[in-house]
């Protein structure tokens, strides 16, 4: 290969690997390892973790798989991590509280689902796939003060959320101090060159640095990535908060859980979790922005998209249908009971309470969810703590339309 030419293949893998990246760190450093990667052809080791805590993946999650996946484009081998031992502390990234301990059972019966839905995005023939219990659980006392004597705790608490934390008074478990080591370890392991994460695992990340410096190993670049919010369009895309998209769902429930998105996401989801072209993202964008656009067009062909892609065709096709047959002002009773209320953030059940005041208890209404019978919008809603915004604000609906079995009612926020 010519210099001309070889120099063109590193710019071309360069600005692929950039586009919509937030952090790219050291640039440096990348070039010269995919100058070298092109030379010799060896492919570089790109790694990203996902801690098994929820059996679901969800949308949030295959920003960083559609990237992994540009990478096997590009020639270059992929590693997943299954943290099968690092979900048994919680990762703390973001997080104002400790999260909630899971047995090992818990863990390796959410792993199991985990690995079919990664390769809903990612090609598994040119897969690596990692479980790191597999080196902690062998690891000795002695090995362990090893890695822990690489960091401070000056250090370590000088992540954001800890600082908030420790500040506030609020309790930080030792284990939680080891998260950002254990993942920093596996990048040992598996001599990755290259690991990606969410805009919040950026500290972990740098920490995977320095470990694999003290242990010999030539530090990995690292590539931090967006955060997708969720359903109410203001928080991050979580399985702990309830507000996602699982890519395992059906293609009735996805499409319903697009179709509940603030207006506000619909360019931004557009550009996330789809296979749209740029071009075609910014003309989305320069039509929303325009006065007499309906957004629910948008909307209707960013569900259609994201189904298609875990689903067939087909069945994107069929959700589109039942949504509209379902959801339609025609199929809706013309003699709508109407409750109106002051604006404000509610929980589902109370809502439920106040759209159907003599009907439903507390306890009642509660049962109802339970057993998937409540719709909000046209999405069953089985969490009785959902919360709905009501008025203005971002996310907020003007009102929200109930239907429990042939019961219909409408609450609407007062002008």
């Amino acid at each position: 290969m010519s210099a001309s030419v070889h120099q063109a293949e590193v710019d071309r893998q360069l600005r692929i690997i950039r586009s919509g990246v937030e952090e790219l760190i050291p640039e440096a450093e990348l070039v010269r390892k995919l100058e070298r990667s092109i030379a010799t052809k060896t492919p570089l080791r790109v790694k990203q973790g996902f801690d098994p805590t929820a059996p679901d993946i969800h949308l949030g999650h295959t920003i960083g798989l559609r990237k992994l996946h540009q990478f096997q484009e590009l020639g270059h081998q992929i590693v997943l991590i299954v943290g099968s031992y690092t979900a048994l502390v919680g990762d703390p990234s973001g997080r104002s509280a400790t999260r909630p301990s899971l047995s090992e059972e818990q863990v390796m019966a959410n792993a199991t689902t985990y690995m079919e839905q990664f390769f809903k995005v990612v090609d598994k023939e040119r897969t690596e796939v990692r479980w790191n219990g597999d080196w902690f659980q062998k690891m000795t006392f002695v090995e362990i003060l090893k890695l822990t004597s690489q960091v401070t705790i000056a250090r370590i608490l000088e992540r954001d959320d800890f600082e908030k934390r420790y500040k506030a008074g609020e309790p930080i478990g030792v284990h939680e101090l080891l998260y950002p080591l254990m993942q920093a370890y596996d990048s040992v392991v598996v001599r990755s060159d290259i690991e990606i994460g969410a805009t919040e695992q950026k500290f972990n990340l740098l920490t995977g640095r320095d470990i694999q410096l003290a242990y010999g190993v030539e530090p990995q670049v690292i590539l931090t990535l967006p955060v997708l919010e969720g359903l109410d369009g203001v928080r991050r895309m979580s399985k702990s908060l309830g507000n996602y998209i699982g890519v395992a769902e059906s293609p009735k429930e996805i499409y319903g859980k697009v179709m509940s998105l603030p207006d506000s996401m619909i360019e931004r989801y557009f550009r996330l979790v789809t296979d749209t072209v740029e071009a075609e993202c910014d003309e989305i964008a320069r039509s929303l922005r325009d006065p007499s656009t309906n957004p629910m067009i948008w909307k209707k062909k960013l569900a259609h998209r994201i189904v298609a892609q875990y689903h067939r065709p087909e069945a994107a096709d069929q959700a589109q249908l039942e949504f509209e047959k379902q959801f339609s002002r025609r199929e809706l009773p013309s003699e709508l009971p109407t409750i109106t209320v002051d604006p404000g953030v509610f929980r589902a059940r109370d809502l439920l309470m106040k759209a159907f005041p003599h009907e439903y208890t507390g306890s009642k209404a509660g049962a109802l969810f339970k057993q998937g019978a409540v719709f909000m919008n046209g999405q069953r809603v089985t969490d009785i703590g959902t919360e709905v915004l009501l008025g203005p604000g971002p996310g907020g609906q003007n009102e929200v339309v109930f239907k429990v079995g042939r019961k219909y009612a409408r609450v609407v926020a007062a002008t």
